[in-house]
């Protein structure tokens, strides 16, 4: 690859990056505070490569350097380098054209809940006010796991994640769904989910159903958490008797923290 190329490539990758940060789709990959690193990271490459391809068309031709001044590491002669270096073409390609998608259903498999929530929520911390609050699913798996009988068992709240099969062999009375996040630490490299199983002891959920080739089907869901759910014994997969639900769009974030 010739000096000029490494140049352009490197402006690419920066552009990329500034792109994702601008457009938001950064959200896919990374937490929010994200924003911030990669837009420099963005920057700094640009404005590398730039100052580079100015030098160079600067420069006077040099002399070409000898067999003894000339070493390797990737690297010929003419200081172009090796040809793993058009490997950074994929990725700029990738998120120009293809532009991967958030983690959705596909990435569950056959996971169940965190066994050990990484931010613990008191079971005895307040409730949000007003009528059904929402709640996210990991705060809602953190709780029950403090107190499977507290405050969640008395009082109806809202969840909002994509329907899912059943992790594990639905409870007699309970239906074949679990509505399931993903939670991310850092990137979605990390991500584990979190699921709650549904009640449908009121016959609400009619025919809904996981989302299949067309996408996952997110969902809002209200109702109240089934006491002594939620437990080691069930995976801390806590069960939720739904009241009511309606469809939503994707949400922004994605993920839950």
């Amino acid at each position: 690859m010739r000096r000029d190329a490494q140049h352009v490539l490197l402006v690419l990758v920066g552009g990329v990056l500034v792109k994702i940060v601008l457009d938001g789709s950064y959200l896919r990959y990374v937490r929010p505070w994200s924003a911030v690193p990669v837009l420099l990271a963005g920057v700094v490459l640009i404005t590398v490569a730039v100052i580079a391809l100015v030098r160079d068309l600067r420069a006077r031709p040099a002399a070409p350097a000898t067999e003894n001044e000339s070493h390797g590491h990737g690297h010929s002669p003419d200081g172009r380098a090796g040809p793993t270096a058009w490997l950074l073409v994929l990725p700029v390609l990738a998120l120009l054209l293809v532009v991967p998608p958030a983690l959705g259903s596909a990435a569950l498999g056959g996971s169940g809940a965190r066994a050990a929530p990484a931010v613990a929520t008191p079971a005895d911390e307040p409730l949000p006010p007003g009528d059904a609050p929402g709640l996210g699913l990991l705060d809602v798996v953190s709780r029950t796991a403090g107190d499977p009988h507290g405050p969640l068992t008395r009082r109806e709240i809202t969840v909002t994640g994509f329907l899912v099969p059943a992790a594990r062999t639905p409870p007699p009375g309970t239906t074949g769904l679990d509505v399931a996040r993903l939670v991310i630490s850092c990137c979605a490299a990390d991500a584990s989910a979190v699921r709650v199983h549904l009640a449908d002891p009121e016959g609400v959920l009619g025919g809904a159903g996981a989302g299949g080739a067309e996408g996952d089907r997110w969902v809002a869901i209200r109702g109240r958490v089934v006491a002594g759910t939620g437990t080691a014994a069930d995976g801390h997969v806590p069960t939720l008797s739904v009241i009511g639900w309606s469809p939503v769009a994707t949400p922004v974030p994605v993920y839950e923290y």
